[in-house]
């Protein structure tokens, strides 16, 4: 069991497991801090959009595989949204990251030591507005590139 574990309770099965990971933790560690809040993950949805994004372009563009997608669109849509949003974000990416090359760019946009498995924070720091944005820049860009989206925007409508 890693450090830390997050889980979205919505079910009596999810809240046994909360309660079954919760007694794991605290029987082997003694000390556990729990935060909780009541609500939905408003990233759950999206973060299943993106995924299936990803997967899409990569399965009919030249991109390598799914983490390639994924990194592109962090760099080429997300970075764009927060600079744009957020004065800190803009002045802390222009500070530390605007001068890089474009291959450290798109490297630390995925899993790297320094962010951890997700890469650099991006989307997850967005709200709903930015995600809906985010969402939006990569349909326009792959649909104009032959990639159809279709068939997933339509599952997220319904």
């Amino acid at each position: 069991m890693s450090s830390t574990e997050k889980i979205s309770v919505n079910s009596s099965l999810k809240l046994s497991q909360a309660i079954t990971m919760l007694t794991a933790m605290y029987k082997q560690n003694r000390f556990v801090v729990v935060s909780m809040r009541p609500g939905k993950d408003r990233t759950l949805d999206q973060n299943a959009l993106w995924f299936a994004l990803y997967q899409r372009i990569a399965q009919m563009t030249g991109m390598d595989d799914v983490e390639d997608a994924r990194r592109y669109c962090k760099l080429h849509f997300g970075v764009p949204i927060m600079r744009a949003a957020d004065a800190d974000f803009r002045e802390g990416w222009n500070r530390l990251f605007l001068h890089l090359d474009y291959e450290t760019k798109i490297r630390l946009m995925g899993a790297c030591a320094m962010f951890g498995p997700d890469g650099f924070p991006v989307t997850r720091l967005f709200n709903r507005a930015q995600g809906i944005a985010y969402t939006d820049a990569i349909v326009a860009e792959f649909s104009g590139k032959g990639v159809v989206f279709d068939d997933l925007l339509s599952e997220v409508a319904a």
